[in-house]
Formats: structure tokens, C-alpha cells, sequence
């Protein structure tokens, strides 16, 4: 199943190693369908994705939106709709196998980043005027 996975720039580095355990992910999940408008599976993706890119911001106060994406095996994955119709759990570690690829902003996006954190509705706005970038995880050292 694919995941999108909420992180900070220092996670782009750690997460090719073989103790990266993150925890909280997004996902298009049967909650996720039944309460949003949108049924092309791209765009409910990007939705999915969108929930990460906030989260990497709103709860794990990065300098910029990180999102980091695997496919990971349906047993490590516990749904969470109390949290997000899009939340899941993961269990275990994300193995460097499983990562698929990331989303991130560019460096000059990172004061808005932190106005968005400290909730500035205006620079949470401006933030999803930002297109998210797209890396390979070959790419992720020289992002770090």
C-alpha cells in the first residue's frame, strides 16, 4: 500500500537507513473515499499526499513540507480515521526497499513554513500555492 509519509528535511538522510521508524503516515484509505469528492485515484493521492505535507509542517514543525513516500506491506499499516480520514499507523520500520520517492518545497519556502506552524492561516495558504517538488530517493542525500 502506498504511504505518504509526513517528515523534515534531516529525515531525507535517515530514512535510507535501516532504523527509520516513522509511525504516523497518510494513505487513500475506505474512509478516505467515502468522505472525499473526488474520485480519480491521481487526485485522491495528491489529497493523501497534501494531509502529509501539512502534517510534516503542523505537528512535526519542519522548516519546509516533507513528504516521503514507500510502499509498504498491508500488514504494517493500522488505519487511524479518529485522527484523519487519510491517517494510518505504521508498525516496523520502512525498509530503504520500500521508498518509492519524495515531496519537497524548496528552500524558499521555509519562512512561510514556519509562520504555517505557528498557525498563520495566510502562510498556510501561500504554501499550497507552492508545488512540492518530486525526488527519486537516489536524489535524498543531496537534499538533506
Amino acid at each position: 500500500m502506498r504511504v505518504y509519509i509526513p517528515a523534515t528535511p534531516a529525515d531525507l538522510a535517515s530514512c535510507l537507513g535501516a532504523a527509520w521508524e516513522p509511525r504516523a503516515a497518510f494513505a487513500v484509505t475506505p474512509r478516505l473515499l467515502e468522505v472525499s469528492s473526488l474520485e480519480d485515484s491521481d487526485l485522491l493521492d495528491e489529497q493523501a499526499r497534501d494531509a502529509a505535507a501539512l502534517a510534516s509542517v503542523a505537528e512535526l514543525g519542519s522548516t519546509r513540507r516533507v513528504v516521503i513516500v514507500a510502499d509498504c506491506d498491508r500488514s504494517q499499516i493500522t488505519l487511524a480515521p479518529q485522527r484523519h480520514p487519510a491517517a494510518v499507523e505504521l508498525a516496523g520500520r520502512v525498509s530503504r526497499d520500500e521508498i518509492a520517492c519524495a515531496f519537497v518545497d524548496e528552500d524558499d519556502a521555509a519562512e512561510d513554513a514556519a509562520a504555517a506552524a505557528k498557525g498563520d492561516a495566510a502562510a498556510l495558504d501561500r504554501l499550497y500555492e507552492r508545488d512540492l517538488l518530486w525526488y527519486d530517493a537516489g536524489e535524498f542525500e543531496g537534499l538533506a
